[in-house]
């Protein structure tokens, strides 16, 4: 195993039993075995090993979401088992869970909204082209169709940009007003 792959590794692995916060530069290279200075060759900080990291970790998550979730399903149905399997998954991911962690969550939201974080993440990119196809299959216009990934584009905004510290519940709360705007397109 390569040094930067072995940091990595040391690195998931602590993340997963500390947190972001708990654990330090000198620990991950030490489990690693690499040297502390050796461990700037690879990674700039404890942010961009842990944004490395998490990137992995939330990919292989969302794609154990997208084999769970029965994407033909009704579309509210669809949405509630999305929000629910996404909540037990994330909340038992210790990785994850740094999502709101004010000593990291800037730099997670500011790759996940870049245009390089947009177009590096497989599930957003699923997301978009499986709602198209549903559309395409249902007879929208391209208007309509136009219309409605404008609301998904602001869902993704709000989940990029406000935190539980800015508005308690959120998650709770995109998911009702998701449930809603899906039940008032289908009328």
């Amino acid at each position: 195993m390569d040094k930067k792959q072995a940091l990595k590794t040391a690195g998931y692995e602590l993340f997963s039993k500390k947190g972001y916060t708990a654990t330090g530069i000198t620990e991950i290279a030490k489990q690693a075995g690499v040297a502390v200075g050796s461990f700037y060759n690879y990674y700039e900080s404890k942010e961009s090993i842990f944004l490395d990291v998490y990137v992995d970790e939330n990919n292989r998550v969302r794609q154990a979401i997208i084999s769970e979730i029965d994407w033909e399903n009704d579309m509210v149905e669809l949405i509630s088992h999305f929000f629910k399997l996404s909540r037990n998954l994330i909340s038992s991911n210790k990785i994850l869970m740094e999502w709101y962690n004010p000593a990291i969550s800037d730099e997670l939201h500011n790759y996940y909204s870049s245009e390089e974080g947009k177009a590096a993440n497989p599930f957003h990119q699923f997301l978009v082209e499986t709602f198209t196809n549903r559309m395409i299959a249902a007879g929208c216009s391209h208007e309509q169709i136009q219309g409605i990934l404008q609301v998904y584009n602001l869902f993704y905004y709000m989940d990029m940009n406000i935190t539980e510290d800015n508005f308690p519940n959120i998650s709770q709360t995109l998911e009702t007003l998701a449930t809603n705007f899906v039940k008032g397109v289908l009328k």
